[in-house]
């Protein structure tokens, strides 16, 4: 079994590597070429934690693996993080495992790559402002992705205290050639952004339709629970809906569940899964002016694709530790 770090997987990821394998990972998805329940999640309330397992078999890949993640709300206090991820890859032939790897980087990376997925195949080939509303982890990913897809002049980022948004301008500014600015309010974020990325943990909506500038194209990813949304009914009604799963959709996120149950979309207000789209099942932008939106939660396929092509690079170049099992 070959076990590698999380410096070691960051050392290995190439950004327009994994975008290209994920394309292919949802196309294998949508279109019948991959196994992937949705992921099981089991609360732990004797230990105050959670665990989480997302399993999944690409077929064209002939890659089978699984991200096994907690969630321990005190580990800061111990100086570790609250959401730890590590992921297992197995023999196609023997089901023995072969890998196992620190999944906490290739969570992050690996959904900001999505988002520079499904940016290309949906939104305008003119994107000079990006409007950021979060300014974690993904915040950081985000701008280092999506600015290998599109020339982004401006980027605006806010956070409520600021402080946040500051620490992100002063760490990623150097490392992309956009101008970040801090903004002052969300409506400040999004009014002029032609790209937006909401990474929040909000409880509620925190984007109006009527601030939303025409030909945007959304990338909503921080709500992935039933009870938990940034997006309101009312912009979703506005834009074209691009999902990464419907399954999974359909069982933990409250963008959609909470607008379905308030009736204020439709329900087929799906257009479709981003893997229907790159494979031309579905279509994608169809004008200039439509408003486009990806709604992700994460699945297992991605951590797959990601950890797969981490590992043949790990073998290639000779990197990792070798552990008898």
């Amino acid at each position: 079994m070959l076990v590698l770090s999380e410096q070691q997987v960051q050392c290995l990821i190439d950004i327009d590597e994994l975008i290209v394998a994920l394309e292919q990972a949802h196309v294998q998805y949508s279109t019948g070429n991959a196994v992937m329940p949705v992921r099981l999640v089991v609360p732990l309330p004797q230990i105050q934690g959670r665990i989480t397992s997302m399993p999944g078999f690409l077929t064209q890949d002939n890659a089978l693996g699984m991200k096994v993640v907690t969630y321990f709300q005190d580990n800061p206090k111990n100086n570790l993080p609250a959401i730890l991820a590590t992921i297992l890859l197995f023999s196609t032939k023997t089901g023995k495992i072969v890998a196992a790897m620190d999944g906490s980087y290739i969570t992050a990376i690996r959904t900001a790559c999505a988002s520079a997925m499904a940016t290309k195949a949906l939104a305008n080939t003119q994107t000079a402002v990006l409007g950021i509303l979060g300014a974690g982890v993904q915040a950081r990913a985000h701008v280092q992705a999506l600015a290998h897809v599109r020339e982004i002049a401006k980027i605006k980022i806010y956070s409520p205290s600021g402080t946040s948004a500051a620490a992100v301008k002063k760490e990623m500014e150097p490392r992309v050639k956009a101008a970040i600015e801090i903004a002052r309010s969300a409506e400040e974020t999004v009014r002029d952004a032609d790209l937006l990325v909401t990474v929040t943990t909000a409880n509620e909506p925190i984007v109006k339709p009527e601030w939303l500038k025409t030909g945007v194209h959304i990338n909503a990813v921080g709500s992935h629970r039933p009870d938990l949304r940034e997006i309101d009914g009312a912009t979703l009604t506005r834009a074209k809906i691009v999902v990464d799963s419907r399954d999974a959709i359909m069982a933990e996120c409250g963008d959609i569940l909470l607008a379905l149950k308030e009736k204020s979309i439709a329900e087929n207000a799906i257009h479709g899964e981003i893997g229907e789209v790159l494979a031309g099942i579905k279509t994608g932008r169809e004008s200039a002016d439509e408003i486009t939106l990806y709604k992700s939660v994460g699945i297992a396929i991605q951590d797959v694709a990601a950890a797969n092509l981490i590992y043949h690079k790990a073998l290639e170049r000779r990197i990792g530790t070798d552990v008898e099992v």
